[in-house]
């Protein structure tokens, strides 16, 4: 199966095996509409979800107590791709843009190795061809355009230049 990542257990919640995820997507109610998913080898129907101001909570089948849902702690919560919610023109998963080569016209640049996302824009962390690592915001001046199928992001370089942080 191919898997998408949308969150992390981060504890249990209560004493009947309901668990916190800590979300990594951009919209918590996707969790509503969640009846599978799947975490540290095994799959779990969704009994159970309540999205609030305080995170998103889970009841999983199976895990009925406190001491089950402790061991899926810090585990990754996983759902068939097929399931994941349609996504805007211009947005991608980030699994998706992992590993797509950086192209300023026919040149590689390097290639991204991992997204960091912290604040107004998503930050691309890089190893360039020349085997130096860079990050850099994802703004429209710097990402002219982006096809997953090709697993190409076309750069202007000049702009990337001026917005990078290469480390040392």
């Amino acid at each position: 199966m191919n898997y998408i990542t949308v969150g992390v257990v981060a504890r249990p919640q209560g004493i009947k095996g309901e668990v916190k995820i800590s979300p990594l997507t951009d919209d918590n109610a996707r969790f509503h509409s969640l009846r599978r998913v799947h975490i540290d080898g095994k799959d779990y129907d969704v009994v159970g979800c309540k999205v609030n101001p305080a995170g998103v909570f889970l009841s999983l089948s199976g895990i009925a107590d406190r001491n089950s849902a402790e061991l899926l702690r810090g585990k990754r919560v996983l759902i068939d791709r097929l399931d994941a919610v349609p996504l805007d023109n211009d947005r991608y998963f980030i699994v998706d843009i992992i590993g797509c080569e950086l192209k300023d016209g026919d040149k590689v640049f390097g290639h991204v190795v991992d997204v960091l996302q912290y604040g107004a824009a998503d930050i691309y962390v890089a190893s360039t061809a020349d085997g130096r690592r860079l990050m850099f915001p994802a703004l429209k001046d710097v990402i002219l355009s982006v096809d997953i199928d090709s697993k190409v992001i076309a750069i202007c370089l000049s702009r990337l230049n001026e917005v990078a942080v290469y480390e040392d």
